[in-house]
């Protein structure tokens, strides 16, 4: 009898060991994260998810700063980055290996799936208190930065101009690199606007403390929010005075987009559902490493707007938490077929 209960021990340890261990060695022990420079929300996010998820699972993490996504994507065919933070246009294009991003994937797009929804990205044009510019129209034949390298910041910038009926032939571009430059150079006096940036962004309190900071408004009336839209999604939002919202002088309309934590295809399954058990179990923790990722909640993890297919590791966490529905799993197909 004793024979035999030590086999069933050792067959049981053995079949054990057969079924975890190749679950434990899925698991990469760092894992890269492209975000835009330091000084943008995009790395405040990237921050976040490093900090939460490095904290929370077996995996290290190290955050990547770079120009954007032009610059880490194709470092995502080659496993040099895992997970990344990028807007949804840029998500979608680059999935697709559409506009800028059909000849830096030789037209195959880039093979990215999506982790979750964080949060939406609130943006305008920055100007200084003392600048006399109040609405987007009084920035005809002003100096406003742009030229970005980034195709969709550029698009940013050029649709948040056509809220107020500014054409880019109408104004004087400033180049830069980044839209953290972009805010650097109205400090620096050589710009009366800065390209897109978003809403809590550091750089922002720095121009605040030395001339004083003021995010341009966007117009919500239909006709002046269909201009905005021709050149980039997204949808007006409604923001206050408050903490993390410096520049907001009083209760107005910015200009929003989601942002999206995406991870490489071949992210092993078993690693793509720690991030998102880690990110979903502990997302309290994420607003206290900037007030406005308070807003990512669970419920925003997952959206019928989805612009790029889910990971599969996200998709069985999600089935367990019952908020994977019939409805996901067709936009999940239809999103895959686009690249069929």
């Amino acid at each position: 009898m004793k024979k035999y209960l030590v086999w069933v021990l050792i067959f049981g340890v053995l079949f054990f060991w057969n079924i975890k261990g190749p679950v434990a060695q899925q698991l990469p022990p760092i894992l890269n994260i492209g975000t835009h420079p330091v000084g943008s929300f995009f790395n405040v996010v990237g921050t976040a998810v490093a900090t939460v998820v490095g904290k929370n699972t077996s995996m290290k993490t190290t955050v990547k700063p770079m120009a954007g996504p032009s610059a880490w994507y194709p470092m995502v065919g080659s496993g040099e980055i895992d997970l990344g933070v990028l807007n949804n246009w840029d998500a979608e294009k680059g999935y697709l290996g559409e506009s800028t991003y059909s000849k830096l994937s030789a037209g195959k797009g880039f093979p990215v799936r999506l982790i979750a929804i964080s949060v939406n990205n609130a943006i305008g044009l920055t100007v200084a208190a003392d600048s006399g510019i109040y609405k987007y129209s009084d920035l005809r034949g002003k100096r406003v930065a742009g030229n970005l390298p980034t195709p969709s910041l550029q698009l940013q910038t050029e649709a948040l101009l056509a809220n107020g009926g500014v054409s880019w032939s109408e104004i004087k571009a400033i180049p830069v690199s980044s839209v953290a430059e972009g805010v650097k150079v109205v400090i620096d006096g050589r710009s009366d606007a800065s390209a897109t940036c978003a809403i809590g962004m550091p750089i922002i309190a720095e121009l605040h403390a030395k001339k004083g900071a003021r995010i341009l408004p966007v117009d919500p009336s239909p006709e002046a929010v269909n201009r905005v839209k021709a050149k980039f999604p997204g949808y007006p939002v409604k923001v206050t005075p408050g903490p993390g919202r410096t520049g907001v002088e009083k209760e107005q309309y910015l200009w929003a987009y989601d942002i999206y934590v995406i991870a490489r295809e071949d992210l092993p399954e078993q690693a793509a559902y720690q991030v998102v058990k880690a990110l979903w179990e502990n997302y309290k923790d994420l607003g206290a490493i900037h007030v406005l990722l308070k807003d990512w909640t669970t419920d925003k993890f997952v959206t019928k707007e989805a612009l790029i297919p889910y990971h599969p590791g996200t998709i069985k966490f999600y089935k367990e938490k019952g908020v994977w529905t019939d409805e996901m799993a067709k936009l999940q197909e239809a999103l895959l077929a686009k690249k069929k």
